[in-house]
């Protein structure tokens, strides 16, 4: 793969004739940069760094970004000021960035002389850095007009999480179910919407698999560097799968200033758990920067008592990169990252199964070669070339003797939630039959009902293979104006089916304003031609501005806010081209979103704390659903339905400075959604039905103390009532108050809250101690109906970091 990633490299370089644009990745810079020297310094900025109340701020870091590498910086003096040499002609991004405030930065045109550009910072939290994936540029926080929600390595850390799913729980509005414990598949449900509307970055390379399904269990959090979530429709520009939320994960880097560094941790505890990683990174010669790091965690699950085989698991990736800055206008970039896992496949354990002998692997490969150039005095472009190769294999080796499920049930058979069947309790075989001698009804409103469950040895295995070429050009005119435009190239196969393929062409651009770093606007849109099927228009427009500007004061800012999107997404190849359990179905369209909110962000007492209350409404058409053979041929099909709906409101109130040391963030998301088909399939789309795993209210508390070298996290999270499905197609015992056997479901998935809490000292200036713990209070819940979620757990460890200061 090495041999392949420097081939791709060697490509790349070899476009450096043409003009190339902006990268999309924020640039690798430490805090404490030291000042740089341009070789050739010709022009030069100047300017004063101020608060919100008007003050100086000092020690702010200034750097200046062409072709999407920090080529110069400085530092503030006393007074705010700075001088930051500047190559002649060349746009660059105007970079600034201080401890306790939101990184801020400014597109500036080629200059030939002198500029005067004064920076005002706002306050902002470790989270505040840069954001590149809201507009596929860097962007600073205070002039977002997106939700846009951020998760640094320290949040990481405090968290103690194991993967990037248990880092999404925490983002308003999104939800995250698994099917059981550590590295089982786990899915995002992002404002109302299915769990394929959600477009996965890993440093700019898609990695979502056919038609947009990803498990978010399967990036390991010790590979994050920072994790940025974009909610609403962004297929405007990133085209396919981007409907309900883009998430973009930026692995660990260093800039071409910063000293070498290794850094890892290590971790044990409950369930024989480990986790562990370890990396290098650095920069040479103020133009090279590398980075290289491998990461294992391994589990024998929660629930060793009640199976027969562990529920083992592990995973080990590697990845890697290669920056280098070549001269004042050219940068290169390249990575690779590589993936496996194994675990075993249980069944749902809550429900009475014990499978053995199922075994599960997965194997991804991504990797990326980019350019960017800077040409004349205000256009910068790159050109990407990503490559991504998915593989898994299930298979089942034993057919185990069949299994009773046994239940005490209340509600109305197959009724919408939440008058559906709900479980009162399982039970065994003797107190059922007892049950059923005495006439069925446990209690008054109740009733029995039982499955017989069989397992059988199956093999099933799925490859999917991206090669990407993108190319973007952004333009920097006026005052902070940029106009951004470029072009796609993606093409999908699976080589373990022949004619099972997708290409798509597509063209974007996008215009972003602003209006004396008070007000901003952002219009834009793409095209998308995909083999088979249309051409498909994306339109964006977002908008907002600050009513009250930052200054000092009690309310110290109101900003206001809205975005209206459309988004696409294709079907898989499973839906379109059929398999062994459906047929074929080449006139399925492309689903469809329409996405809008509308919000207001305000902070108070000199911005030490911040609030955010925002609206969304957002529809689905054209939406893929799973239809039995009960017409036709007899065998299943996927079809188009109308749709579904979701409206909802996501709050955020977060406490951006310590009082004593203390800091804390509350979330909470009130979501309405609903089946607004008139055709339905089965169960799970009726017509008004809510839609699965996703509850109406959640929400989470985060907090933290800080004294001297200890510090003492805490997390809790509450997640409602949701409407779900057991899949067990249960049959009822026949009572005095229903007479009459059906087929039903439980489709009522009860709510729960877990906390968890951690202890860190930080025993050396290059090693921390923890200890954490995650369900304190052994809450006994369901992630998805039959699939236990974890109970309590310890894990202590230690992170060391060497070297970089």
């Amino acid at each position: 793969m090495v041999r392949v990633m420097v081939r791709v490299m060697l490509l790349v370089l070899s476009f450096s004739v043409l003009p190339a644009t902006a990268s999309t990745f924020a640039p690798r810079a430490s805090a404490d940069k030291q000042a740089v020297a341009l070789q050739t310094p010709e022009a030069r900025v100047t300017g004063v760094v101020k608060d919100a109340s008007g003050a100086s701020v000092s020690g702010v870091v200034i750097e200046a970004i062409v072709a999407g590498r920090s080529i110069a910086g400085t530092t503030t003096a006393a007074d705010g000021r700075f001088v930051l040499p500047v190559p002649s002609g060349v746009p660059f991004d105007l970079k600034a960035s201080s401890p306790g405030f939101s990184d801020q930065v400014v597109s500036i045109p080629g200059q030939r002389g002198s500029l005067t550009r004064d920076l005002t910072l706002a306050v902002g939290g470790v989270a505040d850095a840069l954001i590149v994936t809201a507009s596929r540029g860097l962007e600073s926080r205070a002039t977002l007009t997106q939700s846009v929600s951020v998760a640094t390595r320290a949040d990481l850390d405090a968290l103690g999480s194991a993967s990037l799913a248990e880092v999404l729980r925490y983002v308003p509005g999104v939800n995250i179910e698994a099917n059981g414990r550590e590295g089982q598949i786990a899915s995002m449900f992002s404002r109302g919407g299915e769990s394929d509307y959600n477009l996965v970055l890993i440093d700019g390379v898609r990695v979502n698999q056919s038609g947009g399904a990803f498990d978010f269990s399967r990036i390991d959090a010790a590979e994050i560097e920072r994790v940025e979530v974009v909610r609403g429709a962004q297929s405007s520009l990133w085209g396919s799968d981007a409907m309900g939320a883009v998430v973009q994960i930026f692995t660990n880097g260093a800039g071409p200033t910063d000293r070498p560094q290794v850094s890892g941790s290590a971790e044990g505890g409950s369930f024989n758990t480990f986790r562990g990683d370890a990396r290098v990174n650095g920069g040479a010669k103020q133009a090279v920067d590398y980075q290289a790091g491998v990461a294992r965690r391994s589990t024998d699950g929660a629930f060793k008592d009640l199976l027969t085989e562990a529920d083992a698991f592990q995973q080990t990736t590697y990845d890697a990169g290669l920056g280098a800055t070549m001269g004042n206008r050219a940068s290169v970039r390249g990575g690779v990252r590589y993936s496996g896992g194994s675990g075993r496949s249980v069944g749902q354990i809550a429900f009475g199964a014990r499978d053995t002998g199922g075994v599960y692997r997965t194997r991804d490969l991504s990797g990326h070669a980019d350019l960017t150039h800077a040409f004349g005095d205000g256009f910068v472009g790159t050109a990407s070339l990503n490559y991504f190769n998915y593989q898994s294999a299930s298979n089942d080796t034993i057919g185990d003797p069949a299994f009773g499920t046994y239940a005490i049930l209340e509600g109305t058979p197959n009724a919408l939630y939440p008058n559906g069947t709900r479980l009162v309790r399982l039970i065994g075989v003797d107190e059922f039959n007892a049950l059923v001698a005495g006439g069925a009804m446990p209690a008054p409103g109740q009733f029995l009902a039982s499955r017989q469950s069989s397992d059988f040895p199956f093999t099933s295995a799925t490859e999917l293979r991206r090669p990407a070429f993108r190319y973007q050009g952004d333009y920097a005119w006026g005052g902070g104006q940029r106009l951004s435009a470029g072009y796609e190239w993606e093409r999908e196969t699976n080589p373990l089916a022949a004619g099972f393929s997708l290409v798509n062409h597509a063209a974007f651009i996008q215009q972003q304003f602003n209006l004396g770093d008070r007000f901003f606007a952002t219009a834009g849109g793409r095209v998308d031609s995909k083999e088979g099927y249309d051409t498909f228009f994306s339109p964006k427009l977002s908008a907002g501005g600050y009513l009250v500007p930052l200054r000092h004061g009690a309310l110290s800012s109101v900003k206001v806010f809205g975005n209206l999107g459309k988004g696409i997404k294709s079907p898989t190849f499973a839906e379109r081209f059929g398999g062994s359990f459906a047929d074929p179905s080449p006139d399925l369209r492309v689903e469809h979103a329409r996405t809008g909110d509308l919000g207001v962000e305000t902070t108070l007492g000199d911005q030490r704390v911040r609030a955010q209350v925002t609206y969304f409404n957002n529809t689905y058409a054209d939406q893929i659903a799973f239809r039995s053979g009960s017409v036709g041929d007899g065998i299943p099909e996927f079809i188009n339905i109308d749709g579904s709906k979701a409206a909802g409101v996501e709050f955020e109130l977060g406490l951006q400075r310590p009082i004593g040391g203390f800091t804390a963030v509350v979330t909470y998301a009130h979501i309405d959604h609903q089946v607004v088909t008139n055709l339905s399939t089965n169960q799970q789309f009726q017509p008004g039905q809510p839609l699965l795993r996703r509850p109406k209210n959640s929400g989470a508390v985060r907090a933290s103390y800080v004294i001297g070298r200890a510090s003492v996290y805490a997390n809790v999270r509450v997640v409602g009532d949701r409407h779900d499905n057991s899949f067990l197609s249960l049959r009822t015992v026949p009572n005095a108050a229903r007479p009459t056997a059906i087929t039903t479901d439980i489709t009522v998935n009860p709510g729960y809250a877990v906390t968890g809490v951690g202890f860190d000292v930080r025993a050396h200036d290059t090693l921390t101690l923890f200890v954490k713990s995650d369900n304190v209070g052994d809450t006994e819940y369901q992630g998805a109906l039959g699939y236990p979620g974890l109970p309590r757990s310890f894990v202590a460890g230690a992170r060391f970091n060497v070297g970089r200061r």
